[in-house]
């Protein structure tokens, strides 16, 4: 049954589009924090280690809710890891990092690459009156602001 929102058929299009580029950028960077989590190595690595979890276990239900966003709205999420490659605006780490500068100059880059992207595509929303979805886009910029801001904090520290 299609959803009867308010939001025309062809607007749902262009929205969810906008909203899969988004989820294959979640997606890529997820992974980027998984592997790093899993090989950061240092004298900060408990430190490094809980803080990289923290940011990948919140960028997993950032996630689950851009894929909900995408169904709330009557279209498909993209589902394949070829798909996330495809469409993703950031670049995926094709080795593990261990040392810790590299690896949170690495994430600051995504998040504000993300940020960024968020910014220059949250008018979809807005002007195709879709105001739950561009709430949920400045509700992220929000948290990934944060994420770049604890991530420049620590980058300064060393």
């Amino acid at each position: 049954m299609e959803a009867q929102i308010g939001i025309e058929k062809k607007h749902k299009t262009e929205i969810s589009d906008a909203l899969n580029i988004l989820l294959a950028d979640q997606h890529i960077l997820y992974i980027k924090e998984r592997n790093y989590h899993w090989n950061v190595e240092g004298s900060s690595f408990l430190e490094l280690h809980e803080f990289i979890e923290k940011l990948y276990t919140e960028l997993e239900a950032h996630i689950d809710a851009t894929a909900e966003r995408i169904r709330k709205i009557g279209k498909s999420p993209m589902g394949s890891c070829q798909e996330f490659l495809d469409f993703t605006n950031l670049k995926e780490t094709k080795e593990p990092y261990h040392d810790a500068h590299k690896i949170l100059k690495s994430l600051l880059n995504d998040y504000e690459t993300i940020i960024r992207w968020i910014r220059d595509n949250v008018e979809v929303a807005a002007d195709n009156k879709d105001y739950g979805t561009e709430d949920f886009m400045v509700g992220l910029i929000r948290s990934y602001e944060e994420a770049a801001w604890m991530l420049r904090a620590y980058i300064s520290k060393k």
